[in-house]
C-alpha cells in the first residue's frame, strides 16, 4: 500500500472520530429533550461513541499492519529475484 493511501486511511479515521463524537453529543441532546430522565443520556451515548471509535481505530491499525507485512514481503521477494 502506498504511503499516500495509508495517510488517507489515517485522516479518514480522524474524521470518523469527529463524526462519532458529534453524533453522540447530538443523540444525548435529543434524548434529553425528548425523553427526560433523572440522569443524563450522555452517560449512555458517549461510551457507545467511544466503542465505535475504538473499533474504527482497531480496523485502521489492523489494515495498516497487514499492508506493512505485504510491502515487506514484496520487497523481500524483489530482493531475492535480483540476487538470482
Amino acid at each position: 500500500m502506498k504511503a499516500i493511501h495509508q495517510m488517507g486511511h489515517l485522516l479518514a479515521a480522524n474524521f470518523e472520530t469527529l463524526i462519532y463524537l458529534g453524533m453522540a453529543w447530538w443523540a444525548a441532546d435529543h434524548l434529553n429533550e425528548s425523553y427526560p430522565r433523572s440522569w443524563n443520556w450522555a452517560n449512555v451515548t458517549y461510551p457507545l461513541g467511544l466503542l465505535l471509535i475504538l473499533r474504527s481505530w482497531y480496523v485502521l491499525f489492523r489494515s495498516l499492519m497487514k499492508a506493512q507485512k505485504t510491502d515487506e514481503a514484496a520487497k523481500k521477494d524483489s530482493a531475492d529475484e535480483k540476487k538470482q
